[in-house]
């Protein structure tokens, strides 16, 4: 039996790292995945994001491949592109990026079809595939299981990641040194630990800072209007306003000694995780005992269960493998996160919400003037009549926005360099959170963002 059972037909992994990777090679990468005290996988899916954006901006932004990439998944997904945000900017790489990400969101909207993913996040998934393949490998030989024994090991989610597909000796220990990694209550690096490294938490946070002050209305429906004034999708922009407000009601819960949260079900994901401990870490460590305590009673159980189960000349290869799949299920098996939950109940409550209202003459004026719903949520509303109304009306603005784009990489050329930019300049902006308003966290798009270099 391998260390990560194949089911896809590639070549098996852990029976042997000369199997697959020459061993002087396994050593020597292995050795350097364990530098330091983070988490292997972690350090080398960051450092993969970097290589990639940094190719992206020197040249890939540009190749034919790519830009067909980006037009099939209507550009990157919210986190990728608030790095773009971030690191570039407006100027003809963002121009490019957005004007394949419009037209691939009209042709999805018009095909209902599904959007592509985001090449970025394929290329970190190739990136964590192969450092959690390294790893899986070298914990088969005792000299570089050693080093990983005396090492922090990988983080909680990297851990859950690679123990779906290993047998029963890498499981252990992985079980094992995870296991004692959460007992070392003195680790400044327990968020990291418990939800791996996440560099877009602090660009969710300053978007979702930004974003405005709740409105109200004397009925339901003015309540909506109110809302739809503002130039954001009204479905992003309440699911923004929500997470804002858990995360601030979770601080003061933990302030006041709350006892309901030691009785709320469920534990927090590892982006919320993080994005509590940027609010406040008093109210982060709270949510990290809960985590580390539930997760902590998983793996004792799972080596219990290990460790009592018959050897397989008793039980027989099928029985063996049916006990472990048993075992590891809860390990691995998706946990409830309250603020997940209550993030998309208002997003399945405002989009029925405004499918319902669009029936109305005044919503439907007031929409029909309004920034509408992004791509992402119009493609969500069921109800016939208010999805044709907001997809028309979608298909409409993304038509402007994608003019204006163009007109802002029209005047990039050296023949019209005597035109001044209009309010055209920061249309790239307004149209990533038209495609999808969680990049801006639900917010509208800050209005004077040039999008000149």
């Amino acid at each position: 039996m391998t260390g990560r059972a194949s089911q896809t037909g590639e070549a098996p992994i852990g029976t042997s790292p000369a199997a697959r990777i020459e061993p002087r090679r396994v050593l020597s990468e292995f050795e350097h995945l364990l530098r330091g005290r983070g988490c292997p996988v972690c350090k080398s899916v960051a450092e993969a994001e970097r290589s990639f954006f940094s190719w992206f901006e020197i040249e890939s932004f540009s190749a034919v491949e790519m830009r067909a990439r980006l037009r099939e998944g209507m550009g990157m997904c919210p986190a990728h592109v608030r790095r773009l945000i971030e690191q570039i900017g407006g100027g003809h790489i963002m121009t490019t990026v957005v004007r394949e990400a419009l037209a691939g969101a009209r042709q999805t909207l018009r095909a209902n079809s599904q959007p592509g993913s985001c090449p970025a996040c394929e290329a970190l998934a190739a990136a964590t595939a192969r450092a959690s393949h390294m790893l899986v490998d070298g914990l088969l030989d005792p000299a570089t299981g050693r080093l990983y024994r005396e090492h922090r090991g990988m983080c909680l989610p990297h851990v859950l990641d690679a123990a779906r597909g290993v047998d029963r000796p890498v499981l252990e220990r992985l079980a094992k040194r995870l296991l004692a990694s959460l007992g070392d209550r003195d680790d400044p690096g327990a968020v990291e630990l418990l939800a791996g490294l996440d560099r877009d938490a602090p660009r969710r946070a300053s978007w979702r800072e930004r974003l405005p002050l709740e409105p109200v209305g004397e009925s339901t429906v003015e309540g909506l209007c109110s809302r739809l004034v503002i130039e954001a999708c009204h479905v992003c922009l309440s699911a923004g306003l929500m997470e804002r407000r858990y995360l601030r009601w979770s601080v003061e819960c933990n302030r006041e000694g709350d006892a309901s949260l030691g009785t709320d079900p469920g534990e927090l994901c590892a982006a919320h995780l993080h994005d509590l401990a940027l609010v406040d870490r008093a109210a982060a460590g709270h949510a990290i005992e809960r985590k580390r305590a539930a997760r902590t009673a998983e793996l004792r159980r799972l080596l219990d269960h290990l460790a009592q189960s018959p050897p397989a000349a008793r039980r027989g290869r099928r029985g063996v493998i049916e006990d472990l799949d048993r075992w590891r299920a809860e390990l691995i098996s998706e946990h409830y996160c309250p603020a997940c939950n209550a993030r998309s109940g208002i997003e399945r409550s405002q989009l029925e919400l405004v499918g319902a209202a669009l029936a109305l003459a005044p919503v439907r004026d007031c929409y029909e003037r309004s920034h509408g719903l992004c791509v992402r949520h119009a493609r969500e509303v069921t109800d016939e009549q208010a999805a044709r109304v907001a997809k028309r009306h979608l298909d409409a603005r993304l038509g402007v926005l994608a003019w204006e784009v163009g007109e802002t990489a029209r005047k990039y050329g050296w023949a019209y360099r005597h035109e001044e930019s209009g309010p055209e300049r920061d249309a790239w902006l307004r149209a990533v959170a038209q495609v999808d308003g969680r990049v801006l966290e639900g917010g509208p798009a800050p209005a004077g963002r040039s999008a000149g270099p």
